[in-house]
Order: structure tokens, then C-alpha cells, then sequence
């Protein structure tokens, strides 16, 4: 493509591009092409050769509903879908906004009143424009109104004392996407312009706001609204001279579709019907927890293990993992909940034919191997691929376990590099110890695994602080229930140091409270609990020590 920086005599300054229209789209078929073109409409004149402008409108977006607030939360507030929900939660608990889990994007007649009445006020009659919605979801049900303010006459700014942070962000958004779902459509002026240089035509366009409505309350581009409004135009008119200022060529590649990120994840499975309002931000969240999928700048990137998993899944269990087969499912629920079906027969017959099923696949299904091009250096058996318990692919003589060599595999399938030595002698067979990392992190182990399992232990680090039971200094350690402080002298001394127990006092005034509407008929025998209750317990002193906190040596 070419890019022509054209200019006004006023200065003003504005771009055009060639090849103009998809019919012209690859005009210019390689590097040669653009140049002849390029050096033909240099020397100009550049002349306007036609204005077209029309006026165009854009309507607000309905209020909230799970998915389309899961979205916003991630495209806006750079939010995972679960962080949202929970948020959502919290607001919802405190009184300050709707139900957060619904496919609906209605609001009731008192809502959509509150909010005439307080938009009329805040920017005036010609800002507000009262409109219901309807959702176009597959298989909305719609048993719960939109997700907005339980009262829009609470601003963000009345909740700043309040909330902080993600809390009044999230707030600040739902607030304003309702406020602006009964506002006036914003109109702006729709331009495009031809620019001629030798029979050369290029073009310009632009968009200039005439009333912004409900813009002045809420802008998003992305989820659910086309793109923003594009930059202004200077005045032009047909027979108009310019100024070229520069003229540059840039080559264009097809481009693959965009990863998903958290929001278009959602959006996706909505549109196929996967799931429900309440299971979009659990689902994503499994497939992260599991180690399937992995976020990396807001994209999600499928990982080995996701990738093994899916293939094993499509070839033994393709009924259940086809795209339709969940909304298929939630059509039948849907079918029971209406009175329409029996909810029985039918868990009964899938639940017979996927355990009959499950029972043919379990024995077919196995670690997946590939076969390589390379040969054991140590045996000249073939090597083959294998995926390992710990999600990533190793290569592995075929003579295993007659054979044990082995070659740790990275994430994009290159061999890892051999691990260093340290140049220390290992007490237990006399090999060389050897820097590496396993599934805890980095180590340093015997370079005669798995012959020799000798894993190096690393004193650990002193905190600065003395025990109080035999003196000695504390240090910091790992047990199986993460870090903690305990006694250098261990296991002679089992000295652990634990964290200051958060007070209770809130607790105890609530039962106080609780005790004291009981009737008087009850009060001795509240009493008598209430003694029993107080009765002095046995404690078990500081010093005392669960199991060996140290953790097991890993290879």
C-alpha cells in the first residue's frame, strides 16, 4: 500500500491511501508495481476530486449482563473473568448492585425511570432516550433483570469513601454503561475524500462528532460497539490543491486471527451456547488452574499439556467434546426445567451410554509417544518422543527401562541444555553434582540420576531472631504447608514460631447480642452453656511440633 501525508495551506495535515476499494485491494502485486506507481504520482498535482458525507448514528450498548460484564471487565479493567465475578459478588452482597449472574439485559420500569429522571437532570432533556433490550444470546432465560446500580442515584463519586480500587472501577462501569443505555444515540458526520494525482486516485476518511449523547458517559470500543470515532478532517472541497508532505510504501501480510484473551473466550462460548452465566468465568478458570491454556499479555496460548489432552479427548471421546454437545445438553435441561421432558430417563440414558463408553476408551488410552529420527548415543536404539507427568515432551530411548537415556524437552521442543557442574563431588557415589531444575525450581543433584538420587540441601537462611527454647537461631524453612520460622537445632528442639492470632472481638459482641433477646425463661440454662463453654480447655504449648517440616528430596 501507499501512504500520502497530504497538507492544507492552513497547515493542517491528514492521510490517503492507495489502492482504494476492495476491487483495487491488490493492485499491487509486488514490490516493482508500487514503485512505478509511487514515482508516477510524486511530482502531483494533488487535486480533491470528490467530498461524500453522510451522517451517521450509533447507539448506546445494553446494560450489563454476565457475559458481556465478564468482557468489559477484561477489555477495560485488564480483569480475569474470576476477578470480575468476584468483585461483582462483593457489590452485589454490600446492596449496591443487581444479581450478577444473568443472561438478561432488561431493566424494570421504577430502574429505567430513576435513570430519566437522572440523566435529565445531569446533562438535560435532549441527552435522554428511553429504550428496552432484549438478549440475543442462544438460550437465554432471562430470570433475572440486567446487571446495574440497585440505585443509580448512588454515583461513583457517593461510593468513593466506600470502595477502592477494582471495587469502585468495576462499580464506576457498571453504573456507567446503565446511565448510558437510556441516553440519546451519538451522530457524527461520516467523511470520505478522493484525492487525484495522475490519474492516481487515493482516499482519505474521517469522522466528526456532531452530538455525542451517550458517549459523554460511556465509551468502549471493543465488545460490544463497532470502533470509536476516527480522527477529524480538515474543511476540504472539490477542486482543492494540496501539499504533499510525504509518501511512503509498507508492505501488508495476511494476518491470522487474533488469540483469544478472557473476554473473546466468553463471548465465544455464549455464541455457541456453551455453558451458563454462572460457569463462564469457572470454566476459563479450570482450563488456567489445570495448565491447559496459559495467559501471557491478556492472550491465551495453549499449552502441551492442553494440546495432548485435546487430541487424546477427539480421538477417544469426540461425542462429548464437539462444540454443540454442551449446548445441546443445556437444551434438554432447559426442556426439564419447562415441564417438557423427564429429568431421569434422560441423566439415566446419558449417564449408561458415556460409563459403557468410558469403560471401552480406559484401556485404548495411554501416555502419548512419537517416533523421531534420532538415535540412542548410548544403545543405538531409535529415540522416541514421550509426554511426561508434569506436562512437558521429553525424548527417551525406545529401550527404556533397559535403557535409561533421556533428554528434557522446553515448551517449544527444543532440547534443553545440559546441566552445568559445579565442580563439587557428590558424598554418596562420587559423580559430579550438577546444577538443574525440577517441578519446585532450581537445584543441585547428582549427574548420576536416576542411578544416584543425592539432591544437595541448602542451609537454610537465619532470620536474625534467637529461640526461645535452647537459644539458638531461627531459620526460614518450607514444610508441606509452605514457609514457616522454626528452630536451626531441629529436630532436638521443635521450636516453631507462629503468626499473632487475628483478633475476635467482633464475634464475641455478636453473641453477646445473640444471648441477649433470649427470653428469661431460657437465661439459666444459657448460663449453664455458656459456663461449659468458658471452661478452661487443655493448651498445647509453642514448642510443640508437628512432623519432620523438611520437605522430601524431589530428582
Amino acid at each position: 500500500d501507499l501512504t500520502a501525508v497530504l497538507a492544507t495551506e492552513g497547515g493542517d495535515t491528514f492521510l490517503a491511501l492507495y489502492p482504494v476499494g476492495e476491487k483495487e485491494k491488490f493492485s499491487l502485486e509486488n514490490e516493482r508495481s508500487a514503485t512505478e506507481v509511487l514515482e508516477r504520482v510524486r511530482p502531483g498535482p494533488w487535486t480533491v476530486a470528490e467530498v461524500r458525507k453522510s451522517e451517521r448514528r450509533r447507539k448506546p450498548p445494553a446494560p450489563f449482563k454476565t457475559s458481556t460484564l465478564q468482557q468489559a471487565g477484561s477489555s477495560k479493567l485488564s480483569l480475569p473473568t474470576w476477578k470480575t465475578m468476584k468483585i461483582a459478588q462483593s457489590l452485589y452482597e454490600a446492596g449496591h448492585i443487581t444479581y450478577m449472574r444473568t443472561d438478561s439485559t432488561n431493566l424494570s420500569n421504577d430502574a429505567m425511570g430513576d435513570i430519566g429522571r437522572l440523566v435529565e437532570a445531569q446533562f438535560g432533556k435532549n441527552y435522554h432516550q428511553p429504550r428496552s433490550f432484549t438478549a440475543k444470546s442462544k438460550g437465554a432465560q432471562e430470570a433475572h433483570e440486567a446487571v446495574r446500580p440497585s440505585s443509580v442515584a448512588l454515583t461513583p463519586s457517593d461510593l468513593a469513601g466506600q470502595l477502592k480500587g477494582d471495587d469502585l472501577r468495576l462499580y464506576e462501569m457498571i453504573w456507567q454503561r446503565t446511565v448510558a443505555s437510556q441516553m440519546a444515540e451519538a451522530v457524527y458526520d461520516a467523511t470520505s475524500v478522493d484525492i487525484i494525482s495522475n490519474g492516481v486516485t487515493f482516499r482519505a476518511t474521517g469522522q466528526v462528532l456532531k452530538f455525542d449523547g451517550y458517549m459523554r458517559v460511556y465509551l468502549e470500543r471493543g465488545d460490544d460497539d463497532p470502533e470509536e470515532v476516527e480522527g477529524l478532517l480538515p474543511e476540504l472541497s472539490e477542486g482543492q490543491v494540496l501539499n504533499l508532505e510525504e509518501l511512503t510504501p509498507e508492505q501488508h501480510f495476511t494476518q491470522p486471527p487474533p488469540r483469544y484473551t478472557e473476554a473473546t473466550l466468553v463471548r465465544e462460548m455464549e455464541r455457541l451456547g456453551i455453558g451458563r452465566p454462572s460457569t463462564y468465568a469457572p470454566t476459563v478458570q479450570v482450563l488456567i488452574n489445570r495448565q491447559y491454556i496459559r495467559a501471557e499479555s491478556r492472550r491465551l496460548f495453549v499449552t502441551p499439556r492442553g494440546e495432548v489432552v485435546t487430541e487424546l479427548l477427539e480421538t477417544h471421546f469426540p461425542e462429548v467434546v464437539d462444540v454443540e454437545f454442551t449446548a445441546r445438553m443445556e437444551e434438554e435441561l432447559d426442556e426439564i426445567a419447562e415441564g417438557d421432558k423427564r429429568m431421569a430417563p434422560m441423566v439415566s440414558n446419558f449417564f449408561g451410554s458415556f460409563s459403557a463408553h468410558v469403560e471401552e476408551q480406559k484401556d485404548k488410552m495411554s501416555r502419548p509417544e512419537r517416533p523421531t529420527d534420532e538415535i540412542c548415543p548410548d544403545c543405538g536404539r531409535p529415540v522416541v518422543k514421550k509426554f511426561g507427568k508434569h506436562g512437558l515432551w521429553f525424548l527417551s530411548c525406545s529401550g527404556w527401562p533397559e535403557c535409561k537415556w533421556s533428554k528434557q524437552l522446553d515448551e517449544a521442543g527444543n532440547v534443553l541444555p545440559d546441566p552445568e557442574g559445579t565442580g563439587e563431588e557428590c558424598p554418596n557415589c562420587g559423580s559430579e553434582l550438577v546444577a538443574k531444575t525440577g517441578r519446585f525450581g532450581p537445584f543441585v543433584g547428582c549427574s548420576n540420576y536416576p542411578g544416584c538420587k543425592y539432591i544437595k540441601k541448602e542451609p537454610p537462611k537465619e532470620t536474625g531472631e534467637i529461640c526461645p527454647d535452647c537459644g539458638e537461631p531461627l531459620v526460614e524453612r518450607r514444610g508441606r504447608f509452605g514457609p514457616f520460622v522454626g528452630c536451626s537445632n531441629y529436630p532436638k528442639c521443635r521450636y516453631i514460631k507462629k503468626d499473632p492470632k487475628k483478633k475476635t472481638s467482633k464475634k464475641k459482641s455478636s453473641k453477646k447480642k445473640t444471648s441477649a433477646k433470649k427470653t428469661t425463661g431460657k437465661k439459666t440454662a444459657a448460663k449453664k452453656k455458656a459456663a461449659k463453654k468458658t471452661k478452661p480447655r487443655k493448651t498445647t504449648p509453642s514448642t510443640a511440633a508437628p512432623e519432620d517440616p523438611s520437605p522430601a528430596p524431589t530428582s
